[in-house]
């Protein structure tokens, strides 16, 4: 069975998923990184790009029809899917979703040297008004192609508030309630720690 990992911008999704990588073993699928890539090979931001995907779902389609054939074809094997959609498309993955206030999120999102040019803001203000426009935008977009809501939280198995835990609290968590998840799915209880 696989883990899907999805939440607010800035909430963790990326250094937590690496910290199951190298600790468990696991291979990482980020659609962040493709969607990111793709940006930045037709000259926009992140926040370009999505705007441009609402009119244009193609990319989207790609990625999700990917998505499924990777969990489906693979389904044996310790991935972990860093990605907003994955809950929805990956067959049979335990389901969690990082949550974070936006503020936190806009002072990690500036601390963090590794966006590049396909995120930029000039201060925090700033930083906190593109992620709610970023994270709106993503989330009509979804609506409107696959009529879900991202944003709530009944999508998810489990659900971690990440602004007073490290990575790896959060990552040993994910762990510890997709073992029991695994024990049995069905009598799984979900997972809400803030």
């Amino acid at each position: 069975m696989h883990i899907s990992i999805t939440g607010r911008l800035g909430s963790g999704k990326s250094t937590v998923a690496k910290i199951i990588a190298e600790k468990y073993g696991y291979e990482i699928v980020s659609t962040g990184t493709a969607l990111r890539n793709i940006a930045a090979s037709l000259g926009m931001t992140a926040l370009e790009f999505n705007r441009l995907m609402t009119s244009d779902p193609k990319y989207d389609f790609m990625i999700d029809r990917e998505t499924r054939r990777i969990s489906v074809e693979r389904a044996g094997e310790k991935i972990i899917y860093d990605s907003r959609m994955a809950w929805n498309f990956a067959v049979n993955s335990f389901k969690v979703y990082l949550y974070v206030n936006t503020e936190v999120s806009a002072k990690r999102i500036l601390g963090d040297g590794t966006r590049g040019s396909v995120e930029s803001y000039k201060d925090i203000g700033d930083a906190i008004a593109q992620i709610n426009e970023r994270m709106n935008e993503e989330n009509r977009r979804y609506s409107m192609i696959y009529s879900v809501d991202n944003l709530d939280l009944r999508n998810y198995d489990c659900v971690i508030d990440t602004e007073f835990r490290s990575c790896e609290e959060v990552a040993e968590l994910i762990m510890s309630e997709f073992a029991s998840f695994s024990a049995d799915p069905e009598g799984y209880r979900r997972f809400f720690l803030r």
